[in-house]
Order: structure tokens, then sequence, then C-alpha cells
């Protein structure tokens, strides 16, 4: 009788729990369910029943603690991005998908057979030097890295070893006709060859006194000062240069005092590849950007000095004509020089699976990238948590997943498979979804009919157009399949999630070239249809203060639930969507 007793007074008290779990799980239970799954144009109650488990809330829980310090800003191969990966498998193995890694466990408990590992191979930053001379012997030198460093040098990134060659003074080392200003069409015109020459540059655009630019209507800086890698961008156009040396105009914090402290911070991790170095490779296949160094007014006046100039006459002749001023510097060789340690590293994907049924061969992925750019800077905060790039898009995933797991555990199982991936390496150069695609594909992309690619969807991109932040940019979804992208445009209909879908960036000659800048790319080159959905970049983008209390998590849950949707009704319908575009290669 005791036992009796227990047992029902344990039924009574565990009874509407469970109620309630179920009601967590899924707000309007569904029962009997069809076979097959309904389509979310068949039965869209069904799918935004499910779609509802994907909240705001739950978004904020995982991201406030995914892209907190802890993760130290999960550099690719470094111990955050490790830890960050082991998060990622325990929630997976939580929500109860089937682990799919390649790590070679047979326990399915062990993080580890979530993990999909590969090796990088790296280059770390030694120390680098620069050395000017004339017929008459050395003229100027300066050096950066630990205790060598003089204050005259820093170099912002790129690399190789005894670059020699001659010095042109390119203005602002701007293109831009629509401005109405131009230094490589100058340098064009005055038949000054770049390929063989070190480039010289000054930092930012033409200012008036008062700091306003003279390039554009309203005096803001354009993106040739705003953006970091928009000037280098372009250089292609005339040639890739030999180096390039851009001017540091900024007198409130001292080359030499950022040099120092830079020199004696702890370093990342370097640059990485696919690829092991090839030590006997040279010129163009052995360095993948020219060494771009900042440097002093001072070390510049040096050397300029063999053209009878200096910066101030350069700065402030272009200043009063708006007219761009190039020339060759005569008679300078100047030879630059960068050392860097090799190494190897292991990194992983994260890889999770959810078994289909009459069409489990085929299989839609959905990707984000989990890594970030861990430590920089020089102040207080070093640690670049990364909350929007990409935090946003792998908590994502993480809800999405849970929904499909919520609706499987009613019936309501997709027919096709689905492969939920955080991909490392992309701040690298798009590492582990190339591994994946082009070394070890765990499924056959041949049976891949869909990516849904998610990365940055949580803030506001200040220059998108409209009144609101309602939106979320479409990418790619057209150029591999209309059909795609049509199903994308109906799901936000039918569901109610009344987003702009945005395709300002949808294309190939879009300067930004988003399309071909996160992890989608390397799925699209194999010819499978993707959609890359995006909300744009912002001030703190790359930076220490892309932090988890501002994103926009409310409409990140509107984002996340189409997502979802469009992966429903690719999962479902009978035919995988038809590969009609002329793609992007």
């Amino acid at each position: 009788m005791k036992r009796f007793l227990q047992i029902a007074l344990f039924a009574l008290l565990v009874g509407p729990l469970a109620v309630m779990a179920q009601d967590t799980d899924v707000r309007q239970p569904i029962a009997s369910p069809p076979s097959p799954t309904p389509t979310l144009f068949d039965d869209p109650a069904v799918v935004n029943a499910f779609a509802e488990t994907i909240t705001a809330e739950d978004l904020a829980a995982h991201l406030y603690f995914f892209a907190s310090d802890f993760f130290e800003g999960r550099e690719t191969s470094a111990r955050g991005q490790k830890l960050a990966a082991q998060y990622l498998a325990s929630q997976y193995r939580k929500i109860g998908l089937e682990p799919r890694g390649t790590a070679g466990t047979d326990n399915p408990r062990d993080p580890a057979a979530y993990m999909q590992p590969f090796t990088v191979y790296g280059s770390k930053f030694k120390q680098a030097g620069l050395v000017a001379r004339t017929g008459d012997g050395p003229l100027a030198s300066a050096t950066y890295g630990g205790s060598n460093s003089d204050g005259h040098l820093m170099l912002q990134f790129g690399s190789g070893e005894d670059v020699s060659g001659g010095l042109i003074f390119g203005g602002y080392g701007i293109a831009d006709d629509e401005l109405g200003y131009n230094d490589m069409s100058a340098l064009a015109a005055a038949n000054l060859d770049l390929t063989q020459n070190w480039l010289l540059i000054l930092a930012g655009e033409p200012m008036d006194a008062s700091g306003k630019s003279l390039l554009t209507t309203d005096g803001e800086p354009s993106r040739w000062t705003t953006g970091r890698f928009t000037k280098f961008s372009s250089m292609g156009q005339t040639g890739m240069p030999k180096g390039i040396l851009v001017v540091s105009p900024d007198a409130a914090t001292p080359l030499a005092e950022r040099v120092a402290v830079a020199a004696t911070a702890p370093a990342g991790v370097g640059g990485l590849s696919l690829t092991p170095p090839d030590p006997n490779a040279s010129g163009s296949r052995r360095r993948s950007f020219p060494p771009v160094f900042e440097i002093s007014v001072e070390l510049a006046n040096q050397l300029l000095s063999p053209a009878g100039t200096t910066v101030e006459a350069l700065q402030n002749g272009i200043t009063a004509s708006l007219e761009p001023t190039v020339l060759e510097v005569p008679g300078l060789t100047l030879n630059g020089n960068v050392e860097n340690d090799a190494f190897e590293a292991q990194t992983e994907n994260v890889v999770a699976y959810l078994e289909g049924s009459d069409l489990k061969d085929e299989l839609v992925v959905v990707t984000s990238h989990y890594d970030h750019i861990g430590f920089s800077g020089t102040g207080e905060d070093r640690i670049n948590n990364g909350a929007d790039d990409d935090g946003s898009g792998t908590v994502t995933i993480l809800e999405i997943a849970e929904a499909f797991m919520a609706a499987k555990k009613q019936g309501y199982g997709p027919r096709r498979s689905v492969l939920f991936m955080n991909v490392t390496g992309e701040e690298k150069g798009l590492l582990g979804s190339a591994w994946y695609t082009d070394h070890e594909p765990i499924f056959p992309l041949e049976k891949t009919v869909t990516n849904l690619n998610i990365d940055m969807i949580g803030r506001i991109d200040p220059t998108h157009p409209g009144p609101d932040g309602d939106y979320v940019y479409l990418i790619g979804s057209n150029l591999i399949s209309q059909e795609l992208h049509d199903i994308n445009v109906k799901t936000n209909e039918v569901m109610g999630t009344d987003l702009d879908l945005n395709e300002r960036f949808n294309s190939k000659d879009d300067p930004n070239q988003f399309y071909r800048r996160s992890d989608h790319w390397n799925f699209g080159k194999h010819n499978i249809p993707f959609i890359f959905f995006f909300t744009g970049t912002h001030d703190d983008y790359h930076g220490v203060d892309d932090e988890p209390d501002k994103i926009e998590y409310e409409r990140m849950e509107r984002i996340a639930r189409l997502i979802f949707g469009t992966a429903w009704q690719v999962a479902n319908q009978d035919n995988p969507p038809a590969v009609t575009g002329e793609g992007f290669n």
C-alpha cells in the first residue's frame, strides 16, 4: 500500500509538469500526424505551431553565454573556439540530434562524436622591417616586432620576404569616379607601373580644416575612409603593387605607442590555410596579399625626400585642387621583409543530423560559422565576442534544430534529412565549409539539395534603406535556383513573418561582394542552391563592441522562424528546388 501511495503521489506531482514540458516543446500539440509530413504550404498551422518554439528569450539565453568572454573570441584553433565546439555539441546532444562527426569515436555521448576535425596550416608574425636606399647609400629604415620596434612602422596585414621595388606616391589610393576623384586612373594616365613598385598612399580622404570630407555632399567620410579594406580591394584594377605603405594621420594616438603595446600584447593565431606552405613557391603563388604597412609621417617624409617634397605639401596640394597627385620617387629602392613562423593546428566543424523518412537520401544543410577573430586592439577589452558575427546565426541554428526535433517527436519528422552544421575557420577564408565541400563531404554533394546559410542576422545595418528594421537581406537565392527564392518569399507570406526580403546586395556586381564572403560560397560553387540570410554590417563589425546586449532579438526570432519554415518546405515537398540559374562560377 505504501508503495502504491508513493507512485500515486509521484504521478500527481509529475503529471502537470509533463504537460507543461510538452507545451514548452510546442504550443499547439498536434494529434494523429499524417504521413508523409505535410509541407508548409499544405498545412501552415502545423509548421507555425513548431516555429513558435523559437523565441527571442531562448535565442538570448544562448547568445549571452555563447558571446561571452568565456569563449575568448572563438578564434579558429584557439582554446575559445574549441570550448565553443564543446558547447554546441552538448546542445545538439541535449536536443537529441544524431552525431555525424568524423573524429572516430563510437560513443554518442562523447562531444567528439559531433566533430569533423581537420588540420590547418598557419603562419604567425615574427618581425618585419623596411630599408630604403638611393645611389648614395642607405636613406631610411624601420623595424616592427617585439623589442626591435622603433615606432615608425606597423604591419597591418599581408606577407612577403625580401620584397624589393621602387616607390610610387599614389595620393589617397581612391578609385571612385562617382565621387569625382580617382587616384588609380591618374596612376594609369602617368604610365606608372605598380607591379614593380611599392605604393605610398595617405590614409582617409581629402578633408577640410574642420575635418569634413571634400568628396561627399554631406561632409561625412566616404567608404574609402570607413571601410578597412576598401582601398586595398581596388588595387588589382591597375596591377597589384609590391607592397603598400599607408601614412598614419593619427596624432592623438601616436603610432609609436600603438606599436609598443601591440608588440608586447599576446598575439592571435595568425593566418591559416588548408594547404601547407610551399617553400619552393615564389611570386604571387607565395604571397596571398602583399605586405601592407602603416608608417609614420616622419618615415614617409624621409622616403619622399629624393622627390623634393613632403607629406604635408602633397596633402595640401590635393586638398586645394581636389585633383589627384601621383609621382615616382626617383632613384629609390625599397626592400620590405615580413618574417613568419609556420605551424600546424587542429580545428573542427560541428555537425548534427536529423534523418528523414522516404526522401532521407537527399539532404538540406543549414550552416553558420561559430568562429570569430579572438583578441585584438590595445584597450581594456580586447576580446571580440562576435555576438552578431556569427553568434547570431549559430544560436539560431540551435533553435531551428530544436524546433525540427520537437516536430519529429510528435510524428512530423522531415522527409529529407537535415544536417545542422556550425563551421569553423570562416574568418580565416571560409576554411571549414571548404573542408566539408572540397575535402570531406559527410554526405554526397550531388544529394545535397539546398544550403541555408545564416551569418549576422542580429543587428541593424545603419545604411539599410527603409523606415524601420523589419528586414533581412537575401543573397544568392536566385543565382542558382529561382524556385528556392520563390519558396522563401512565399514562406514569408504564409507564416506571417512579414519581413522585407531585401535584395540590395543580391548581385555578383555588388562592390561589397557579400555573395562570396560567407560559407554558402563553398556550396554554391558546386551548384547547390543556397540562400544567404544577412542583416548587414555595422559600426561594431569585427570590433570588441559586438556584444549580445546590442542584438535585436525580437526581429531575430522572426528571421529564425522564416528560415525554419523555408527549411521545412524544402525538406518536405515532393521535388527539390530546381537548378535553373547560371550560378556564379
